[in-house]
Protein backbone atom coordinates (compact mmCIF):
# COMPACT_ATOMS: atom_id res chain seq x y z
CA UNK A 1 0.00 0.00 0.00
CA UNK A 2 3.02 2.17 1.19
CA UNK A 3 4.18 1.44 -2.35
CA UNK A 4 1.42 2.26 -4.05
CA UNK A 5 0.97 5.98 -2.83
CA UNK A 6 4.79 6.92 -2.86
CA UNK A 7 4.43 5.74 -6.45
CA UNK A 8 2.00 8.46 -7.26
CA UNK A 9 3.55 11.00 -4.99
CA UNK A 10 6.65 10.62 -7.40
CA UNK A 11 4.88 10.80 -10.22
CA UNK A 12 2.94 14.02 -9.20
CA UNK A 13 6.15 15.43 -8.22
CA UNK A 14 8.95 14.92 -10.62
CA UNK A 15 10.48 11.91 -8.95
CA UNK A 16 10.80 12.99 -5.62
CA UNK A 17 9.86 13.08 -2.15
CA UNK A 18 10.68 14.18 1.01
CA UNK A 19 10.93 13.00 4.45
CA UNK A 20 8.10 15.63 5.21
CA UNK A 21 6.70 14.63 2.11
CA UNK A 22 6.66 11.03 3.19
CA UNK A 23 4.74 11.85 7.00
CA UNK A 24 2.45 14.35 5.17
CA UNK A 25 1.22 11.48 3.10
CA UNK A 26 1.62 8.87 5.94
CA UNK A 27 4.14 6.89 4.80
CA UNK A 28 6.95 5.73 6.85
CA UNK A 29 10.11 6.85 6.56
CA UNK A 30 11.05 2.72 6.68
CA UNK A 31 8.98 2.54 3.73
CA UNK A 32 11.54 5.00 1.97
CA UNK A 33 14.50 3.41 3.43
CA UNK A 34 13.62 -0.21 1.67
CA UNK A 35 12.65 1.86 -1.49
CA UNK A 36 16.59 2.99 -1.43
CA UNK A 37 17.83 -0.55 -0.09
CA UNK A 38 16.06 -2.05 -3.55
CA UNK A 39 17.50 0.37 -5.88
CA UNK A 40 13.62 2.17 -6.44
CA UNK A 41 14.57 5.54 -4.90
CA UNK A 42 18.01 7.01 -4.86
CA UNK A 43 19.12 9.29 -1.63
CA UNK A 44 20.45 12.42 -2.85
CA UNK A 45 20.65 14.40 0.31
CA UNK A 46 19.56 13.92 3.96
CA UNK A 47 15.72 13.69 3.75
CA UNK A 48 15.70 14.30 -0.36
CA UNK A 49 15.34 11.15 -2.81
CA UNK A 50 14.40 10.73 -6.06
CA UNK A 51 13.10 8.24 -8.48
CA UNK A 52 16.49 6.89 -10.50
CA UNK A 53 14.68 6.62 -13.78
CA UNK A 54 13.45 9.97 -13.99
CA UNK A 55 16.12 12.83 -14.35
CA UNK A 56 17.94 13.74 -11.56
CA UNK A 57 17.50 17.97 -10.79
CA UNK A 58 20.44 19.10 -9.54
CA UNK A 59 19.77 22.66 -8.72
CA UNK A 60 16.45 21.89 -7.47
CA UNK A 61 17.92 19.60 -4.89
CA UNK A 62 21.20 22.39 -3.77
CA UNK A 63 18.42 24.66 -2.94
CA UNK A 64 16.22 22.27 -1.50
CA UNK A 65 19.31 21.28 0.36
CA UNK A 66 20.25 24.93 1.21
CA UNK A 67 17.07 26.64 1.06
CA UNK A 68 18.42 30.47 2.48
CA UNK A 69 20.54 29.80 -1.22
CA UNK A 70 19.46 32.04 -3.98
CA UNK A 71 20.72 30.98 -7.43
CA UNK A 72 23.38 33.86 -8.64
CA UNK A 73 25.04 35.34 -11.00
CA UNK A 74 26.17 32.87 -14.41
CA UNK A 75 23.75 29.98 -12.68
CA UNK A 76 21.11 32.72 -12.41
CA UNK A 77 21.70 33.58 -16.52
CA UNK A 78 21.48 30.12 -17.13
CA UNK A 79 18.21 29.19 -15.42
CA UNK A 80 16.65 32.84 -17.53
CA UNK A 81 17.92 31.21 -20.51
CA UNK A 82 20.18 34.11 -21.09
CA UNK A 83 23.59 31.67 -21.65
CA UNK A 84 24.16 29.31 -23.98
CA UNK A 85 26.39 27.18 -21.77
CA UNK A 86 25.54 24.95 -18.02
CA UNK A 87 28.27 26.62 -15.77
CA UNK A 88 30.70 24.38 -14.60
CA UNK A 89 29.69 25.36 -10.64
CA UNK A 90 26.68 26.36 -9.30
CA UNK A 91 26.55 30.12 -7.95
CA UNK A 92 24.45 31.06 -4.82
CA UNK A 93 24.06 33.55 -2.75
CA UNK A 94 23.09 33.13 0.97
CA UNK A 95 22.57 36.11 3.64
CA UNK A 96 25.33 37.22 5.75
CA UNK A 97 26.47 34.61 8.64
CA UNK A 98 24.33 31.79 7.25
CA UNK A 99 27.02 28.52 7.46
CA UNK A 100 26.68 25.44 7.24
CA UNK A 101 29.54 22.71 7.20
CA UNK A 102 28.12 20.69 4.16
CA UNK A 103 28.19 23.67 1.66
CA UNK A 104 32.09 22.41 1.30
CA UNK A 105 31.05 19.55 -0.41
CA UNK A 106 29.16 20.71 -3.26
CA UNK A 107 30.12 22.61 -6.29
CA UNK A 108 28.93 26.13 -5.12
CA UNK A 109 30.64 29.08 -5.47
CA UNK A 110 29.16 31.20 -2.31
CA UNK A 111 28.39 34.94 -2.01
CA UNK A 112 27.12 36.05 0.97
CA UNK A 113 25.11 39.40 1.44
CA UNK A 114 23.54 41.80 4.09
CA UNK A 115 19.46 42.54 4.35
CA UNK A 116 18.48 44.30 1.82
CA UNK A 117 20.83 43.69 -0.86
CA UNK A 118 20.42 39.50 -0.02
CA UNK A 119 16.53 39.68 -0.57
CA UNK A 120 16.62 42.14 -3.54
CA UNK A 121 15.18 40.81 -6.82
CA UNK A 122 14.19 37.04 -5.76
CA UNK A 123 11.75 35.52 -7.77
CA UNK A 124 10.97 31.71 -9.00
CA UNK A 125 10.96 29.93 -12.48
CA UNK A 126 11.24 26.92 -13.55
CA UNK A 127 14.54 24.08 -13.27
CA UNK A 128 15.84 22.30 -16.18
CA UNK A 129 14.11 19.67 -13.90
CA UNK A 130 10.72 21.71 -14.19
CA UNK A 131 10.56 22.29 -10.14
CA UNK A 132 9.93 25.63 -8.71
CA UNK A 133 13.85 27.50 -7.86
CA UNK A 134 14.73 31.20 -6.20
CA UNK A 135 16.63 32.95 -8.68
CA UNK A 136 17.77 36.52 -9.20
CA UNK A 137 15.77 38.12 -11.43
CA UNK A 138 17.28 39.36 -14.64
CA UNK A 139 17.92 42.67 -13.89
CA UNK A 140 19.56 42.31 -10.49
CA UNK A 141 21.67 39.65 -12.18
CA UNK A 142 23.26 41.87 -14.41
CA UNK A 143 23.69 44.03 -11.65
CA UNK A 144 25.66 41.64 -9.76
CA UNK A 145 27.83 40.14 -12.75
CA UNK A 146 29.12 44.14 -13.57
CA UNK A 147 29.46 44.43 -9.71
CA UNK A 148 31.67 41.67 -9.41
CA UNK A 149 33.24 40.81 -12.80
CA UNK A 150 36.69 39.89 -13.62
CA UNK A 151 38.65 39.45 -16.69
CA UNK A 152 36.48 36.04 -17.25
CA UNK A 153 33.54 37.46 -16.97
CA UNK A 154 33.73 39.75 -19.77
CA UNK A 155 32.34 37.36 -22.43
CA UNK A 156 29.66 35.93 -20.36
CA UNK A 157 28.26 40.04 -20.03
CA UNK A 158 28.62 40.86 -23.10
CA UNK A 159 26.61 37.38 -24.26
CA UNK A 160 23.82 38.71 -20.81
CA UNK A 161 23.71 42.39 -22.24
CA UNK A 162 23.09 41.44 -25.68
CA UNK A 163 20.35 38.91 -24.66
CA UNK A 164 18.87 41.42 -22.26
CA UNK A 165 18.62 43.90 -24.88
CA UNK A 166 16.62 41.60 -27.33
CA UNK A 167 14.27 40.85 -24.34
CA UNK A 168 10.70 41.95 -25.41
CA UNK A 169 9.87 41.81 -21.22
CA UNK A 170 12.85 43.76 -19.73
CA UNK A 171 12.50 46.27 -17.10
CA UNK A 172 14.53 49.22 -18.03
CA UNK A 173 13.18 51.22 -15.04
CA UNK A 174 14.04 47.85 -12.85
CA UNK A 175 17.69 47.82 -14.29
CA UNK A 176 18.72 51.42 -13.80
CA UNK A 177 16.88 51.14 -10.08
CA UNK A 178 19.45 48.21 -9.46
CA UNK A 179 22.50 49.68 -11.17
CA UNK A 180 21.98 52.78 -8.64
CA UNK A 181 21.23 50.44 -5.55
CA UNK A 182 24.47 48.54 -6.50
CA UNK A 183 26.65 51.34 -7.34
CA UNK A 184 27.24 50.07 -11.03
CA UNK A 185 25.15 52.67 -12.87
CA UNK A 186 27.49 54.04 -15.06
CA UNK A 187 28.93 50.50 -16.25
CA UNK A 188 25.21 49.83 -17.18
CA UNK A 189 24.08 52.72 -18.98
CA UNK A 190 27.74 52.70 -21.22
CA UNK A 191 26.42 48.62 -22.02
CA UNK A 192 22.75 49.89 -22.50
CA UNK A 193 23.57 52.97 -24.74
CA UNK A 194 25.55 50.79 -27.46
CA UNK A 195 23.21 47.66 -27.46
CA UNK A 196 19.77 49.66 -27.48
Amino acid sequence: MNDVVINDFLKNNNGQITWDDAKHQGIPTMALTRLVNTGRLERVARGVYIDPAIFEDDLYILQYRFKRGIFYKDTSLFLHGMIDRTPDRVDMNFPQGYNSSSLKKYPINIQRQIEPYYSLGIEEINSPGQHLVKVYNIERTLCDLVRTRNSSDSETIKQAMVSYSKMKSKDLGKLSEYAQIFNVQKAIQNYMEVLL
